[in-house]
């Protein structure tokens, strides 16, 4: 143990030389009065204020980063990796064995950053947005939350005794809301409420047209005409029309 210390266990003055007594603080004196314990000391930079640059250092060194302007950069590297060969960000700082912030920094003071339609142009851009979209259509949540209207036309068709497919989704671009593969026949449900607007009127035509184009049919059945006739007449229809079903 480190022992008896009769200077803790009796009053004395404050260490920063203000002059005034310190306080008992669980049962022994402080050497310094709250407050007062960086009074008198020189600071690092000789009691001068901060300047912008000084106080940015500080803050990324807080952060855990180095400051660019210290670090080298090979300036004909960078250019080579990230302009010429169009390299990314993370692939040309692993090459030059320097942290992406630096190249960030640098790229930004020497005007050589890529727009956001460069970046998006880039394969691996694409390559990357092609496997979140592949995961996003194929996850469970949008392949088992089907709605209630949706729910209403899929029992209509279990007990018309048709051949067909829930939520599938086609090309890596969309899920339609029934397949019947055989006949390369696509039928999407639609409300009102969302598919009358006008951006979902654009995005649902243009979808129409991919899928045409691609050797689709694609009928639509609309809330209005199952709250008027019911599912089963709308449904019994257009499988009627496509051949589907027989009487």
């Amino acid at each position: 143990m480190g022992g008896f210390n009769p200077i803790l266990h009796k009053p004395h003055l404050c260490k920063c030389g203000c002059g005034i007594e310190t306080k008992k603080f669980h049962g022994h004196y402080n050497f310094f009065i709250k407050g007062h314990g960086n009074r008198g000391r020189i600071a690092w930079n000789k009691g001068k204020g901060f300047s912008a640059l000084s106080r940015k250092k500080m803050s990324l060194a807080r952060l855990g980063k180095e400051p660019s302007n210290k670090i080298r950069v090979d300036v004909a590297g960078l250019h080579k990796l990230y302009v010429v060969l169009q390299k990314s960000m993370d692939e040309t700082a692993g090459i030059l064995n320097i942290s992406s912030d630096v190249v960030k920094n640098r790229l930004q003071s020497l005007g050589w950053s890529r727009s956001t339609k460069a970046t998006c142009s880039l394969p691996e851009f694409r390559e990357k947005m092609r496997i979140i979209r592949i995961k996003a259509l194929t996850s469970s949540k949008v392949l088992q939350s089907p709605n209630k209207l949706e729910q209403l036309v899929y029992r209509t068709l279990d007990q018309l005794g048709v051949e067909y497919e829930k939520q599938v989704p086609l090309f890596n671009k969309f899920v339609v809301d029934a397949l019947f593969p055989r006949q390369k026949l696509v039928l999407e449900i639609f409300g009102r409420y969302w598919h009358e607007l006008p951006v979902n009127l654009k995005k649902d035509f243009s979808k129409k047209k991919y899928l045409e184009k691609c050797g689709y049919k694609v009928e639509e059945v609309w809330d209005y005409e199952i709250k008027k006739d019911g599912a089963f007449l709308p449904l019994q229809n257009i499988l009627k029309k496509h051949n589907l079903y027989s009487t």
